[in-house]
């Protein structure tokens, strides 16, 4: 897919695609000299939309980047073939637990919030539980854009 698409689907512009592969939130391919998308590009790319309108800046979220992709590099340049593997399981059990709690692969979660568990919120359809001890809980909604001096688009700064 290519950038115009990419940044439709996504709702943001073209500019917005190229900061956030600048930023090296996204890594599209090179294919006959021109930039193609894939769907797990596009995956990445509604996430860091949907982390940005929920406040998360772009340094937040390539931190969140770097500590996922740290480990697996840290246990494949120990040769530790055993902590690669279980850094590898570690991450699969993740993903089947995302999976189990959204109704939804990563691919596909970004179309929207996932459909509330059957019952309601709450385990037995009660309020929600509050957060674990130590939690901040729920982020306060960002300020409107217009609070902010909203730049280009959502994760480009302002020039």
């Amino acid at each position: 897919m290519a950038i115009p698409r990419l940044a439709e689907h996504v709702g943001v512009t073209p500019r917005v695609i190229r900061y956030w592969e600048e930023q090296g939130l996204i890594s599209p391919t090179r294919e006959h000299g021109k930039l193609r998308y894939s769907p797990r590009d596009l995956a990445i790319a509604r996430l860091v939309k949907r982390l940005i309108d929920a406040g998360v800046g772009i340094e937040g979220i390539a931190m969140l980047k770097a500590v996922a992709e740290r480990e697996v590099r840290l246990a494949g340049r120990a040769g530790d073939e055993r902590a690669l593997l279980e850094t590898a399981l570690r991450l699969l059990y993740q993903r089947k637990a995302f999976r189990e709690e959204t109704g939804r692969d990563e691919e596909h979660y970004p179309e929207g919030p996932p459909p509330p568990p059957p019952g309601g919120p709450g385990p037995h359809g009660g309020p929600p539980p509050p957060p674990p001890h130590g939690s901040l809980g729920p982020s306060p909604p960002p300020d409107p854009p217009h609070a902010r001096g909203a730049p280009e688009g959502p994760g480009v700064p302002a020039r």
